[in-house]
């Protein structure tokens, strides 16, 4: 019980939290004295300690960056600040793993992630084409919405008193799902919206493959039909012809591979920076890039491994179960592959909780679906 209000706690206070911190702040200090305790409290669970035995290679891995970046004259600074993610990561997943109400936490999960979303709506000065939320709101390109749309359809399907998961039965879930999806879009962020079809798409895949093929049939054939009204929309709304930021995120990606390629297995290490138009740049808005030119393929597949350990959990759950998390799952990483939100320092802590509290929830669920043993 602690634990899980520690952990609610944490992540109630991140829609207060800063997502571009100019200095130490004191609600920064609060939520890493929330994230450390709850970490804590929750390796008092044998659950927990398992799943951070699990992650123990990334330790080895960060020394190892550490160590490279040190020798390539990196700045030690800059990669303590390399290393905050990962560790937050693993707080996060010891934390929800080893909280004793996992469903609740999702659920103040999806709170946060649904008051992020109306924060960013009620700041537009205006709903007309061209106008970005993210202009007047920055905390929405972290992603959350994202995250609450997983967290709404896992909590729809796994409804502890039989409830059908559908939205049409469910207002709550309904009127949130809609706020949720509203945000998204009017963030106008195409990496975000690439991320959410694509989970939408393999979560629909997994649990009915043949109607998901018929229908991307019709939808591709529909594209080929209107595709001057559909390219029109595009240019007006997703900026498809606005290169300034795609060109300065391509030389960033440019610069990194080159890293890559010089020192390909481990990289350049924690630390490096690199020189882009002017200016000294420690990260990629491409978390693949970013890992490749870090870590190398050493560390990179060291980091690698443990995700599928703990993903092959899922295993033991239902289709749909497993759909919705692979599909959630595969939508924040399609996100994060376009973006720099993988630096932020409340996101990952947030994602680390809901893996932990779903599996443990998943856990109790396959429990609760269990037929009972007569009674004589």
């Amino acid at each position: 019980m602690v634990t899980s209000a520690i952990v609610i706690l944490g992540v109630l206070l991140t829609l207060v939290l800063p997502i571009y911190p100019q200095g130490f702040e004191p609600s920064i200090g609060l939520f890493l004295v929330l994230a450390g305790l709850g970490g804590m409290m929750g390796l008092m669970r044998r659950a927990a300690r398992r799943e951070l035995m699990v992650l123990s290679p990334w330790v080895v891995a960060l020394m190892l960056a550490m160590l490279v970046g040190g020798m390539r004259q990196g700045e030690s600074r800059q990669a303590l600040e390399d290393c905050l993610p990962y560790l937050l990561f693993m707080i996060g997943l010891v934390a929800g793993r080893g909280a004793a109400r996992p469903r609740t936490i999702l659920v103040a999960v999806l709170v946060a992630c649904l008051g992020d979303s109306l924060v960013s709506l009620y700041k537009m000065p205006s709903f007309e084409p061209g106008i970005r939320s993210t202009y007047n709101y920055f905390k929405i390109t972290a992603g959350l919405p994202l995250v609450g749309v997983f967290a709404s359809t896992l909590l729809r399907h796994t409804d502890s008193n039989g409830r059908s998961p559908s939205l049409a039965t469910r207002p709550g879930h309904l009127v949130a799902y809609g706020l949720m999806l509203v945000a998204l879009f009017a963030s106008v962020s195409r990496g975000m919206m690439l991320g959410y079809v694509i989970g939408l798409l393999f979560t629909a895949y997994i649990r009915r493959p043949s109607q998901v093929l018929m229908a991307s049939l019709v939808v591709s054939v529909g594209l080929l039909a209107f595709s001057s009204v559909f390219l029109e929309l595009g240019e007006k709304y997703l900026r498809l012809r606005s290169s300034g930021t795609i060109e300065g995120r391509v030389d960033e990606i440019e610069s990194a591979w080159a890293t890559f390629l010089q020192y390909p297995l481990l990289g350049a290490g924690l630390g490096a920076t690199f020189v882009v138009d002017g200016a000294h740049k420690a990260y990629v808005h491409n978390m693949a890039a970013y890992h490749l030119w870090k870590f190398g393929l050493v560390g990179s597949g060291i980091l690698a491994m443990p995700l599928f350990v703990i993903g092959r959990q899922l295993s033991a759950s239902g289709r749909d179960e497993r759909a919705i998390a692979i599909g959630g799952g595969l939508s924040v990483i399609a996100y994060l592959i376009t973006c720099a939100a993988y630096k932020t320092y409340y996101l990952v802590w947030i994602l680390g909780v809901v893996v932990g509290a779903t599996i443990s929830w998943l856990t109790a669920w396959r429990t609760m679906q269990a037929p009972q043993a007569p009674v004589s």
